[in-house]
């Protein structure tokens, strides 16, 4: 697996932290129950984490070059 790969399936981990504190501070500063609201769409932060893997690997998968192919094998 090269660095490049490496690189861009790790960009959702730090997006989930920040979203995390983001959801922490509103809950902290407001009177506002954000906890109500994870509870009730918690299906729809798991799909939206999906998407988002399926995005980095298909992102990944184009950047890599198709290896060569060899000679055709193939039998008539």
């Amino acid at each position: 697996m090269s660095t490049s790969q490496s690189r861009a399936g790790s960009m959702a981990g730090p997006f989930i932290l920040i979203a995390i504190g983001v959801l922490f501070l509103i809950h902290n500063l407001t009177q506002f129950n954000i906890f109500h609201l994870v509870g009730r769409y918690w299906p729809l932060i798991l799909i939206v984490v999906g998407v988002i893997k399926l995005v980095e690997y298909f992102r990944v998968s184009k950047q890599v070059p198709e290896q060569e192919q060899g000679p055709d094998t193939r039998l008539p």
